[in-house]
């Protein structure tokens, strides 16, 4: 929770900052659009002037400092240094003059993400051990996603999240239909499919909707759920139901981390140790040719099932 001592505001652009809607860590939110994703040239200045007046409230507050969240970039330093703060902190020791603080590279060694921004902390004197990644759902937004799926207790819900914004993070159609159809066989089951709303040649936001129809087709045989979702907070809600989830590397792995679900995480290569799930229980795969389509149905189905078998055997 918000210390009485100080106050922590967060500037996160339009396309994500639905993901911090109530967290009480944070006090107020700033966003911006990305130029890219407004079409028309009206949008496009509508969101030019948004940052100018996000830009103008941010230098108005009067922040003590400035944080860069992660290794720095010259965007990032460059909302910073507007800000007007006293101190400007990141991670890089050959960050711009501007930084007032910089935290030197973490050299020869594994570590996640959440430790390294774990680090910003420490110029402040308020540094501890990174805990849990947390999202925070709403029970109206739980109650209104079970009433999608009509979730039965009795049996076990599990995810399929198939769509990821890099080519060579996608595994194949005809993968999730045989995993989908090996988990049914295997146990009574229902099973949710997500992914990326929109079409394939949406050219501002493309989506997974032709994907999704394929592996829906492939799938009527058996209790599959479609769960189109039309924001992150859908999709959080949808993913906090969930027993279990399969996913590749990208924002949707997050998600899931966030809402506290144990997680399948499929690799197009070896970065697993700095991008994979944090503190949930998890079973993580590595294709050997940075391309997670080599990763077969049988590898992704016995790390699923003895993840399982893990959480019963706790339980």
């Amino acid at each position: 929770m918000l210390a009485k001592d100080h106050q922590v505001d967060v500037l996160v652009n339009s396309y994500n900052m639905s993901v911090l809607d109530g967290n009480p860590n944070v006090a107020n939110i700033y966003y911006y659009t990305k130029s890219h994703h407004e079409r028309s040239l009206k949008a496009k200045m509508g969101a030019f002037m948004h940052r100018l007046q996000t830009t103008y409230r941010i230098r108005r507050a009067g922040y003590d400092a400035a944080i860069v969240a992660g290794q720095w970039n010259k965007r990032a330093v460059m909302w910073a240094k507007l800000s007007g703060a006293k101190r400007i902190i990141t991670i890089g020791d050959d960050a711009p003059d501007i930084v007032t603080d910089k935290i030197p590279y973490v050299q020869g060694t594994s570590h996640h993400i959440v430790e390294e921004l774990s680090l910003l902390a420490k110029p402040l004197g308020c540094y501890q051990t990174p805990g849990k990644a947390e999202l925070y759902v709403t029970a109206d937004e739980i109650k209104k996603a079970e009433e999608k799926v009509s979730k039965n207790d009795k049996i076990p819900l599990y995810g399929l999240q198939i769509s990821s914004r890099k080519i060579n993070q996608r595994w194949s159609v005809n993968h999730f239909i045989e995993l989908a159809h090996r988990l049914a066989e295997r146990e009574p089951c229902k099973i949710m499919l997500f992914w990326s709303p929109g079409s394939s040649n949406n050219p501002t936001h493309p989506g997974d909707d032709e994907k999704a129809d394929l592996v829906v087709e492939g799938c009527r045989d058996i209790d599959l759920i479609p769960y189109r979702t039309n924001n992150l907070r859908e999709l959080m809600a949808g993913m906090a139901l969930c027993d279990q989830i399969v996913t590749s590397d990208g924002g949707a792995l997050h998600i899931a981390v966030g809402v506290g679900k144990p997680v399948v995480a499929l690799f197009a290569g070896h970065d697993s140790s700095f991008w994979g799930p944090w503190q949930v229980p998890s079973r993580v795969l590595e294709s050997m040719d940075n391309d997670v389509k080599s990763l077969s149905v049988d590898s992704v189905y016995d790390k699923f099932v003895d993840l399982r078998t893990d959480i019963i055997k706790f339980q």
